[in-house]
């Protein structure tokens, strides 16, 4: 029975790794069900078994197995900021760390590239457009809150008239742009080098710093 779990797991593994590479060099909807099994190297009725819900499923199991990039960044900013004595140089830091990830992770490089592409998100696939808005929200309620308490703790103070919200609608924007821009052009610049100079340029875009950030 144990073997069987586990060729039953290659197998929904080798169907998602097929589905990935097929949506970004074919398209999502262009890719068909026979497509995803042909490249796995299964039949039809194993992809039927493991994804009932066609490429649906595959779809979500895909945005599982890798988190987007603001959801991850949300998750890994909660958890730093929470005991941060410097909650916004932490927040600078995480931001290097994941942007430098990002060069190495080919994997995570395919997701990026599928879900910037919205327009095929519509119909049984609108959901996909619904969650990813969801987890940008997220990321800029959580990047909101770790300004405000920069704030309050004398460590930033915002540039011009900027609020905590609108300073970190600004600073996912630039990095989400940053990111796919590399991605789509990786000729512009090499984004494990120049991580923490872009960081840095876009985070002073947007604060002013009243105690230097930690390095």
């Amino acid at each position: 029975m144990r073997k069987t779990k586990e060729e039953a797991e290659l197998t929904r593994q080798a169907l998602i790794n097929a589905a990935e590479h097929l949506f970004i060099e074919k398209g999502l909807s262009r890719t068909t069900h026979n497509d995803i099994a042909t490249r796995a190297g299964v039949t039809r009725g194993a992809l039927n078994w493991h994804f009932p819900e066609g490429k649906s499923g595959i779809l979500s199991a895909l945005l599982e197995r890798k988190r987007q990039m603001p959801e991850r960044l949300a998750n890994h900013l909660a958890q730093c900021e929470l005991g941060a004595q410097a909650p916004v140089s932490i927040m600078r830091l995480t931001l290097i760390q994941d942007l430098q990830s990002l060069s190495r992770d080919e994997q995570l490089q395919r997701i990026l590239l599928l879900t910037n592409s919205r327009n095929e998100f519509i119909g049984e696939f609108a959901w996909v457009n619904e969650k990813l808005d969801l987890h940008m929200r997220e990321c800029r309620d959580i990047i909101s809150h770790i300004l405000e308490r920069g704030l309050s703790c004398g460590e930033i103070t915002l540039r011009g008239e900027l609020d905590a919200d609108m300073a970190a609608s600004l600073l996912l924007s630039c990095i989400k742009g940053t990111a796919t821009d590399w991605l789509l052009k990786q000729t512009l610049f090499e984004l494990a080098r120049d991580s923490e100079m872009v960081v840095n340029t876009l985070i002073e875009g947007i604060v002013i710093w009243q105690r230097g950030p930690v390095s």
